[in-house]
């Protein structure tokens, strides 16, 4: 059973290749830029109001945050992805984590054939479409963005 634990600096790198190995399963439309993945998985790490789980073979990222109609915290979560075996489990964690820091929900996304996490209490409130103006995005942030 692969062991599910918190994030450290030295697992960046490895958590922006699996980002760029979910990017193409689930066919994302905004290309992976290495260096921009790598700054917000390091600041979710060493964030107060995020955190960030790992096993062998998976991550989950995530976040407190209000919403635009509520100041009451939301977790979101940015990134979710296992090779392992270990999604449930990474799922789980992430739970705890935002149960315990007072989250009224949880938000995630599965890509279009992700499995239905309706078994686990979730339920489907909306979907997310995405347009895109040019076959091949390339999207940089800017130099004094958000990280």
């Amino acid at each position: 059973m692969a062991r599910v634990r918190l994030a450290g600096a030295g697992d960046v790198f490895r958590i922006v290749d699996m980002v760029e190995q979910l990017r193409a399963t689930i066919r994302g439309a905004v290309p992976v830029d290495p260096d921009w993945t790598a700054r917000n998985v390091a600041a979710l790490i060493t964030g107060s109001d995020s955190a960030v789980w790992v096993t062998e073979g998976g991550f989950i990222a995530g976040s407190l945050q209000p919403t635009i109609i509520n100041p009451a915290p939301v977790a979101m979560e940015h990134g979710w992805w296992a090779t392992d075996g270990s999604g449930l489990r990474l799922l789980r964690a992430f739970e705890t984590w935002a149960k315990d820091r007072g989250a009224t929900l949880i938000q995630i996304s599965t890509g279009p054939a992700g499995p239905d996490v309706t078994r686990l209490g979730y339920r489907l409130v909306e979907q997310a479409w995405v347009k895109s103006w040019q076959s091949s995005v390339t999207l940089r942030p800017p130099p004094s963005g958000p990280v």
